[in-house]
């Protein structure tokens, strides 16, 4: 039966929210030792196509959410491609960091050069957060970034550590996502 396997929800988004508090910069009395509460999220947006975007924000779900609806392209969204199997999911997503050329050619617009694509890997475990919620959790299994500079061509890989710092990804539906569909399911 479907909904016994571990399977992925396409009418919202997967939510991971990680907080930590960091040291600030001292004062010039030895008195005040400031602190800094850092917070921000991670979002999945899985489409039934295969495709995903990945986003990282410091901003709310209630802003953000709205501006994963659509396929649309904005600052810091990574697209990319997903496969799901037996309750583990790889997802690929990539991204390229942009330069712009300094000087301008017969009196056009500088074009965009990427300089660098950052192409992260992420395995993904389906789990079960409650006995009445089936499959609503991502745990973290593995993490690790290949960042290519375009003009050497050289290649650096960046291994993350999984621990207790990676909070698991929750479902969150969307009554909007389920409105518009691309085509029929």
């Amino acid at each position: 039966m479907f909904i016994l396997r571990p399977h992925l929800y396409f009418n919202g988004v997967y939510i991971s929210k990680t907080s930590y508090i960091r040291s600030g910069e001292r004062s010039l009395d030895t008195f005040y030792k400031p602190y800094h509460s850092v917070v921000y999220y991670r979002y999945l947006r899985f489409f039934p196509d295969g495709s995903v975007m990945y986003l990282t924000s410091p901003e709310d779900p209630a802003v953000i959410v709205g501006r994963l609806r659509s396929k649309q392209n904005f600052d810091a969204l990574f697209r990319g491609h997903y496969t799901s199997m037996e309750g583990n999911v790889s997802v690929v997503v990539r991204s390229s960091i942009v330069h712009e050329h300094s000087g301008h050619k017969h009196g056009r617009r500088p074009h965009p050069e990427a300089l660098y694509e950052h192409t992260f890997h992420m395995e993904l475990e389906l789990k079960s957060s409650h006995f009445h919620q089936h499959f609503n959790k991502l745990n973290w299994k593995e993490h690790f970034c290949h960042i290519l500079h375009k003009p050497s061509g050289t290649v650096q890989l960046d291994r993350f550590t999984v621990d207790y710092k990676y909070a698991p990804f929750h479902f969150s539906p969307v009554k909007s996502y389920t409105v518009h569909c691309h085509r029929p399911l």
